[in-house]
């Protein structure tokens, strides 16, 4: 578990209905749902609606037809795409055309999200304390705290 974080960021609001039909996983920071990616939750519903995940960018793990998709099911038009381990970065989509990619930081403030002077965007969005998000999807199998702003998901077997 856990340096690895990949997730898709967008402003408030979304559609829960849609967030629950498809089972995700998503924090909310700062008026932003984080919405965290899974690859096992990534392909199932990659079978299911024939829609590939793996993304065409070299920096990131996700990103390609199905995230789009998610991202435009739940309400998003601006939205990151990012990949978080030693390296932070990210692309920002309209629509799924992607409009400026590079570090964590920049494309979250091309977002919108502000920094406060003391913390940055990354660090605005608490970015940080998902380190195990994959927990997320696991419906707290393993009797983890699961915090009061995060919608658990959960993978189809």
């Amino acid at each position: 578990m856990g340096h690895n974080i990949n997730t898709l960021i967008g402003r408030l609001p979304i559609n829960i209905d849609k967030v629950e039909k498809y089972g995700l996983a998503v924090a909310v920071e700062s008026n932003y749902a984080i919405v965290f990616l899974d690859d096992d939750h990534l392909f199932h519903w990659s079978y299911i609606l024939d829609l590939r995940y793996y993304a065409d960018n070299e920096y990131l793990c996700f990103g390609n037809e199905l995230v789009h998709f998610f991202a435009q099911e739940i309400g998003l038009k601006n939205y990151v795409i990012a990949y978080l381990s030693s390296g932070f970065y990210g692309v920002l989509y309209n629509n799924a055309i992607q409009i400026v990619e590079g570090g964590i930081n920049l494309v979250l403030k091309e977002l919108g999200v502000n920094s406060n002077g003391l913390q940055n965007e990354f660090d605005q969005l608490n970015l940080d304390k998902y380190r195990h998000s994959e927990v997320y999807y696991l419906r707290n199998e393993f009797k983890w705290e699961i915090p009061a702003n995060v919608i658990v998901g959960h993978i189809e077997k």
